[in-house]
């Protein structure tokens, strides 16, 4: 076992004491074989259930009832994305329901319709063939009729999913003689982003997907083929970069400059994939994920 092999797991012991792994388990063998019969898990999915974990949580639903909810994700993100949920338990952020997707065989279209929160999912983008970063473990989506997915034609016809989502195309937090909204996407931006999920399906053109969070697509390659721990502390360090440089900006635009700790490997690395540095220099780039954070203001300003 070499120097930094070691070094890496003695981290990951420090990295996720037990008491924040809690509401955190493995895949059981009884629930890969149905994420399996349902369609949910392949063998040629990129992440395979030994490296998803359940994240189990607390949530209110729209009647203020506290619930259980439950939803998979690749194991480096899990801590943070129990953190997310925990915190939106705080602000009293509303959850219609969280199971997970195999109770829908798979259907993304019908958890979509029961309004349910999901994580992992081996399927394709929307519409698209590639591989949505669902299936990578690396995306959640909240709420799916509050925050709907839309898509338009190219004579600018918009669709729905789900249809009723259509109901929540104004997304306004206060109207004049309406009650304030509830369960948007928008109003949890920050706690996703202090999380590591700061790329946000609001922020595209088309489709818009309100409902969606993720990590970058080269984040969710890399962790995908590294091994457990060394995700885990890339992710960890992901996080804590960018809340030491968040620290003290007001403004949408300051944290859209923030250089994140992803752009700042690549650029130690000369590189514009990390993931394809990790098969021409893995090395180098597991002896940079190891050493100590300088999110310094240059190196956060980029």
């Amino acid at each position: 076992m070499n120097k930094t092999l070691r070094r890496l797991m003695y981290i990951s012991v420090l990295l996720y004491p037990l008491s924040a792994l809690a509401d955190i388990s493995r895949i059981s063998e009884t629930q890969c074989l149905k994420m399996s019969e349902t369609g949910v898990m392949d063998k040629h999915a990129p992440v395979q259930c030994g490296r998803l974990r359940n994240v189990s949580f607390t949530h209110v639903d729209f009647q203020g009832i506290e619930k259980t909810g439950q939803i998979v994700v690749l194991d480096a993100v899990a801590p943070y994305v129990e953190n997310i949920f925990t915190q939106l338990l705080h602000k009293k952020f509303p959850i219609h329901q969280a199971v997970t997707i195999e109770h829908f065989s798979g259907d993304d279209d019908k958890s979509m319709q029961a309004n349910n929160s999901s994580g992992f999912n081996y399927r394709a983008i929307t519409g698209q063939q590639s591989l949505s970063l669902h299936a990578y473990g690396a995306a959640v989506d909240i709420n799916p009729l509050q925050n709907p997915f839309v898509s338009f034609t190219s004579w600018g016809t918009a669709t729905f999913k789900p249809l009723k989502g259509h109901q929540y195309l104004n997304r306004m937090h206060s109207r004049l003689n309406k009650e304030n909204s509830r369960g948007f996407a928008e109003q949890v931006l920050a706690v996703f982003a202090q999380n590591g999920f700061i790329y946000w399906g609001g922020y595209w053109d088309t489709p818009i997907d309100f409902q969606h969070f993720q990590t970058s697509r080269d984040m969710a390659y890399l962790m995908s083929d590294l091994d457990g721990a060394s995700a885990g502390l890339f992710f960890k360090n992901y996080v804590n970069w960018y809340r030491q440089c968040s620290t003290g900006l007001t403004t949408q635009a300051q944290l859209f400059a923030v250089n994140d700790y992803a752009s700042y490997l690549k650029k130690r690395l000369k590189t514009k994939s990390l993931h394809t540095s990790l098969k021409t220099d893995k090395q180098q780039l597991l002896n940079l994920i190891t050493q100590q954070l300088n999110s310094s203001p240059e190196n956060c300003s980029g």
